[in-house]
C-alpha cells in the first residue's frame, strides 16, 4: 500500500503544486488549508507523511504536531515555512518534527527530506 501524505498550509497553490508532485511520485496525497482542517482530517485517516506550514489562518502548525502524533506515532512530520530561523527550526524540532524545509522549496530539497526519513518513493 502506498504511503499517505497530509499537506497543510494556508496558499492553495503550494498544496496544488506538493500534493502532485507527490502523486507523481507513487504517493496518496492530501491537503489543508488551516489548523482545523488538519484536525479533521487527521481524524479521519492516518498519515504517514504530513507537511506542515507554520503560520496558518487559524493558529500555528505546532500546535498540530503532537495531534499528528497521537494518531499516529509513527507518522513523519516535515515543516515547510518561509520562517527559516534558527528559534523557528528548534522549536519545530523540539516538538516533534522530522525535518525542516525551507520555502521557497523545490522537488530536490523535497525528495531530500523524503529519502533521509527513509519514505519509499517511486521516482
Amino acid at each position: 500500500m502506498k504511503e499517505q501524505i497530509l499537506v497543510v498550509d494556508d496558499e492553495v497553490e503550494i498544496c496544488l503544486l506538493l500534493s502532485g508532485m507527490l502523486r507523481k511520485m507513487g504517493f496518496g496525497a492530501e491537503y489543508a488549508h488551516s489548523v482545523s482542517e488538519g484536525i479533521d482530517k487527521i481524524g479521519k485517516r492516518e498519515y504517514d507523511v504530513v507537511f506542515l506550514d507554520l503560520n496558518l489562518p487559524d493558529g500555528l502548525g505546532f500546535h498540530l504536531i503532537p495531534k499528528v502524533k497521537k494518531a499516529n506515532p509513527h507518522s513523519k512530520v516535515i515543516i515547510i515555512s518561509a520562517y527559516d530561523g534558527s528559534v523557528e527550526r528548534q522549536r519545530a524540532m523540539s516538538e516533534g518534527a522530522h525535518f525542516f524545509i525551507p520555502k521557497p522549496f523545490n522537488k530536490k530539497m523535497i525528495v531530500n527530506a523524503l529519502e533521509e526519513l527513509h519514505i519509499p518513493h517511486s521516482t
